[in-house]
């Protein structure tokens, strides 16, 4: 019954893209711990500059994405994961060509499933979850990221019970 319900609210997400005038899409892989991480989502730029004066300048979008997770431990289990999160990016002025950017976030996720094994029951299905990242936006337009995330489900202390999860991403987006 979960799982359906996280197939209904990705396909509702889907469903809305034109309204919500999406901007690109990701696609995600990574893992740590014996824990694999696929996630798929899609963005929406914000029109915000903000510290603009030199060459350098903080923006953001916000990120809605849909994750499996699996543990490959014998006595592992799957779990989606859905996820929004508002995230700053400090990057360039310019556009065009290869350019730097820092990514941090906070989001907010929701499990179907709170334990993955032994070493990773997380205590509640609604985790916060924050990261830092680094890549490069590259093209005419900028219009392809190619970067690397460190991200950290928890629940921070809402369950007595946290063994929080951490996940090394590798990460490309196409903007339109």
């Amino acid at each position: 019954m979960k799982h359906s319900a996280f197939a209904f609210l990705f396909a509702g997400l889907a469903a809305t893209a034109p309204a919500m005038a999406v901007d690109g899409y990701i696609v995600e892989i990574g893992g740590a711990d014996r824990v694999q991480s696929l996630r798929i989502g899609m963005i929406r730029q914000w029109a915000d500059q903000w510290f603009d004066e030199g060459n350098w300048h903080l923006t953001g979008y916000w990120e809605a994405t849909l994750a499996y997770l699996n543990s490959n431990r014998p006595e592992g289990k799957s779990a989606a994961d859905a996820g929004v999160s508002p995230v700053f990016r400090f990057r360039p002025n310019a556009m065009g060509g290869a350019q730097p950017y820092w990514d941090v976030a906070l989001g907010l996720h929701l499990l179907s499933r709170t334990h993955l094994d032994d070493q990773h029951n997380l205590g509640s299905a609604l985790q916060l979850a924050p990261l830092i990242g680094v890549g490069v936006t590259f093209g005419e337009k900028s219009q392809y990221d190619l970067g690397y995330r460190f991200q950290h489900l928890t629940n921070f202390g809402l369950q007595e019970t946290d063994d929080g999860l951490s996940l090394h991403q590798v990460r490309l987006t196409y903007l339109y």
